[in-house]
């Protein structure tokens, strides 16, 4: 073997050559052979089938004669033929004929008269079931039926031939039955067999001599033609594995390995054009990857910390050595989270997730990187810092559900708060109660003093509003204009009517500019009026608001029942 160890390449090539001529020689042989020993068995059963036929004529002859003792001799002579293992005359309910009296009886009976001596000794030989398939299939078809089958190691062929009802065996045997019994002949198949080895042995020996001759003569010419100029091209692609890419390869000739060597040498080329790409490339990664604001963290397939870039060390404050030493479970301190975060499905992969860490708003994306076998090649997360975006819609969100004038919650808040107090208040039978106000001769304010001064009433009533009702359970928001609503959570209607009073008192008490201010209120609660939706409680709620303005303003009413 030289150091470029082509010998072995000689030989596994000569080897799958040869291989290959073997099998398509061995397919041929197998075929013939199996051919072959087809038709030998073909040939043995038309044989047994035209000895059958010989048999049931000579049968039929003697028994027309009524010489039923010389078809019995007849059929034992037969088993002591070569090769014939039994021969059985058999009725049709599978018992063996010529043994007892059943046959004798029923001609004596049929013919009325003592045509037929008895045995004197009679045997039932049961050969075949009576249900054995193939001798229904021989009786019913009438015509005979093969089948092979083995016993103690030998394999036999057994024939069932059905011996007619002829017009001329109708004198002793009637009509009644189509089919008077059956011949059983059983056939060893060990000379089928010996002839089939024969046949195969041969086709072997051919197949050696063949295969011995194609050897040889494939080794010279693999050697000569195609071993000796894959050694020389070898010679030149060992100098580019070692890296050297300026290496080429002789082109010599014109034919396939010349083609090659071509090849080779291109492919050379555009490996090395590729590989130059690649450096730069990889240079423009790289440099993406290190001055992107995005913090990026990647780990390889065992769960090992591979990249860690500028940005992900200031998002999260830590060392690109601690990160890497904690590992990705604990990129944000929260294990579990981040653990669901890599394992969930994988039609949900992409989504974003917000973590709050250290004061910041930082977006997630993170994701388990799969080979095309399906296992994990590694994982990938980014982090973004989302502080300023969270904190502008924090402040779109607040803009968005207080009213600019007062800074209480405005109609749209109230709405979405109340069908959530309401759903809830019904479902758990919790109290529940609304406030409804209205500033007392809020148009006179304005008409005498100007809309500035109206404003300011509404900003100073917000304010007592605030200072009246309780933290926790009480919800104030600006219903519209100069009406304004409290969502008491936990207070019945008497509680609501209990803090509206020390609302109203508030106001009464409060001057604006020297201005007196005084309010009315209706107030409803939710399970003494029956209210049915946050609709209708806002009605009974503005109901009991109307009477207490007709009765004289700076007063508390409360709804009444709603109707059914």
């Amino acid at each position: 073997m030289n150091r470029f160890g082509m010998t072995s390449i000689g030989r596994k090539l000569t080897l799958i050559i040869c291989l290959i001529i073997a099998a398509g020689f061995g397919v041929i042989v197998y075929f013939y052979a199996q051919q072959q020993q087809h038709n030998t068995l073909l040939q043995n059963e038309r044989a047994i089938h035209q000895v059958l036929d010989s048999v049931s004529r000579g049968l039929e002859s003697v028994m027309i004669t009524g010489s039923a003792d010389v078809a019995e001799l007849y059929a034992a002579k037969l088993k002591g033929v070569k090769d014939v293992d039994d021969f059985r005359i058999l009725r049709i309910n599978g018992l063996e004929a010529f043994k007892d009296n059943e046959t004798n009886l029923w001609i004596n009976t049929f013919r009325k008269a003592a045509d037929f001596e008895l045995r004197d000794k009679e045997e039932k030989i049961q050969v075949l079931a009576t249900d054995d398939p193939n001798l229904k299939k021989a009786i019913l078809t009438q015509q005979y039926v093969y089948y092979y089958q083995k016993d103690h190691e030998r394999d036999h062929l057994t024939f069932l031939l059905p011996i007619k009802n002829a017009k001329k065996c109708n004198r002793c045997h009637g009509k009644e039955f189509p089919v008077l019994g059956v011949l059983k002949f059983t056939s060893s198949l060990d000379g089928v067999h010996a002839a089939v080895r024969q046949t195969w042995t041969q086709a072997g020996l051919v197949l050696f001599i063949s295969l011995m001759a194609v050897l040889l003569v494939t080794s010279l010419v693999l050697k000569r033609y195609i071993i000796r100029p894959i050694e020389n091209v070898s010679t030149a692609m060992k100098q580019v594995a070692t890296g050297n890419l300026s290496q080429t390869v002789p082109v010599l000739g014109r034919d396939e390995l010349a083609t090659m060597a071509t090849m080779f040498n291109r492919m050379t080329e555009e490996l090395r054009a590729s590989y130059d790409g690649f450096n730069s490339e990889h240079n423009k990664l790289e440099t993406i990857i290190m001055g992107t604001e995005e913090g990026i963290v990647v780990t390889d397939g065992s769960g090992r910390i591979v990249l860690v870039n500028p940005a992900a060390v200031s998002l999260l404050d830590k060392s690109a050595e601690r990160i890497t030493e904690e590992g990705l479970l604990h990129l944000l301190d929260d294990p579990p989270r981040m653990n669901h975060f890599l394992e969930r499905p994988v039609d949900t992969m992409g989504q974003v997730d917000v973590f709050l860490y250290n004061e910041r708003f930082l977006a997630l994306y993170a994701t388990t990187i799969h080979g095309p076998d399906g296992a994990v090649r590694g994982h990938a997360a980014v982090l973004r810092d989302m502080t300023k975006e969270k904190r502008l819609e924090q402040k779109l969100r607040d803009l968005s559900n207080t009213d600019p004038l007062t800074g209480l919650s405005n109609r749209r808040a109230l709405d979405e708060s109340l069908l959530t107090e309401f759903t809830l208040s019904k479902a758990q039978g919790r109290p529940l109660s609304i406030l409804m106000f209205d500033v007392d001769h809020f148009k006179k304010f304005n008409d005498t003093y100007g809309h500035d001064q109206g404003d300011r009433v509404l900003q100073a009533f917000a304010v007592t509003l605030r200072t009246c009702v309780r933290e926790i359970l009480d919800i104030v928001c600006r219903y519209g204009g100069e009406e304004f609503m409290v969502i008491a959570r936990e207070t019945s209607q008497t509680g609501g009517q209990i803090l509206a009073e020390r609302i109203r008192q508030g106001v009464e008490a409060m001057r604006v500019d020297g201005l007196a201010v005084t309010v009315s209120i209706g107030v409803a609660g939710v399970h003494e009026t029956g209210a049915v939706s946050p609709g209708n409680l806002i009605e009974l709620a503005d109901a009991a608001l109307y009477r207490a303005k007709e009765a004289g303003r700076n007063r508390v009413e409360l709804a009444t029942v709603a109707a059914s």
